[in-house]
């Protein structure tokens, strides 16, 4: 009698459930940064109203680049641009938690002309399922194009999941890293992020 081949109890799962299970999912957002006391470390007043600006809702910080990677990683780049130059005071760390609950609290509280523009919105989704997956968020004041080129050229030495920088009438991706969705990608057929690089990975891994 041939033997019944034994079943691994717990299959590895894809990288679109896991996040689907993630405990981001949730109603609540203890970790939401903008939630003054309600972090660890808790967020000074000024740091919130520094760098977690919003635009009818959405987590929208002008003047500011953002760069999503492994929380390490965002610490070595952090690190790197203190000794290039960058003001201690110029850069912010959020941890994946805080990460993905800020996104999440920005997408259900998105106003009616975020959700028109929708460009808010998809960039915020694919920022929570980079979260969801363990990914920090490195937020850096960037003053001038000279910033933009300093910061793109120490952050190329790390692996970046995604980067942009926030103008006030617009995001602009940065030519660092490619963007690779745990989750469901939120972009239509044949839709093209502005100014990606030719080697951008729109469709989810898995």
């Amino acid at each position: 009698m041939a033997e019944r081949p034994v079943q691994n109890p717990n299959p590895a799962r894809s990288p679109q459930q896991q996040w689907r299970e993630a405990d981001s999912h949730r109603r609540e957002h203890p970790h939401d940064p903008r939630r003054p006391g309600e972090t660890d470390p808790a967020l000074s007043a000024k740091q919130r109203e520094r760098f977690l600006h919003t635009r009818n809702g959405v987590f929208y910080p002008t003047g500011h680049a953002v760069l999503v990677l492994a929380p390490s990683d965002a610490n070595a780049v952090c690190d790197a641009l203190h000794e290039a130059g960058f003001a201690r005071d110029a850069t912010l760390l959020l941890d994946p938690a805080q990460t993905s609950d800020l996104m999440q609290a920005s997408e259900e509280q998105a106003g009616f002309l975020s959700e028109l523009v929708g460009g808010e919105i998809k960039n915020l989704r694919v920022v929570r399922q980079l979260a969801d997956a363990g990914s920090g968020m490195l937020i850096v004041r960037v003053r001038d194009d000279e910033e933009e080129r300093r910061l793109v050229e120490i952050a190329q030495r790390w692996p970046v999941h995604k980067a942009m920088r926030y103008h006030r009438l617009a995001i602009e991706e940065l030519p660092v890293g490619a963007e690779d969705i745990p989750g469901d990608s939120p972009y239509g057929v044949n839709e093209v992020l502005r100014n990606k690089p030719s080697d951008a990975r729109m469709k989810p891994r898995g």
